[in-house]
């Protein structure tokens, strides 16, 4: 699929940003880093990342923000060597207004 494809399928605004992700998936535990995030999910640098269809238990260290944002996502795809993209699952809207704020923040400042 294209990226141009991929936008057209987006509902919410993804923002190209570096933050901390650590995750647990069954038996398997890491920290790792986004390579974008939107309110309704991210992109995992991973070069072994998780299948797709595995959910995660993910808590998102987010600047500026002084707890983790602690929830859960599916793997909607993956790229062998490059990472993941995870949709969020059961997100509440206290979550997704800490995500919106801190996306409309990154995106006035570029």
């Amino acid at each position: 699929m294209t990226q141009e494809r991929q936008d057209e399928r987006r509902e919410f605004l993804r923002i190209p940003v570096t933050t901390r992700v650590k995750f647990k998936d069954g038996n398997r535990e890491e920290i790792l880093f986004t390579d974008d995030l939107s309110e309704g999910g991210l992109f995992l640098k991973s070069e072994t990342p998780p299948f797709k269809g595995t959910v995660l238990e993910l808590e998102i260290s987010v600047p500026n923000i002084d707890k983790l944002i602690k929830l859960k996502g599916e793997v909607a795809w993956r790229l062998e060597g490059k990472g993941c993209g995870v949709k969020f699952l059961r997100i509440t809207q206290a979550q997704r207004k800490l995500i919106k704020s801190f996306i409309q923040g990154l995106s006035e400042e570029s």
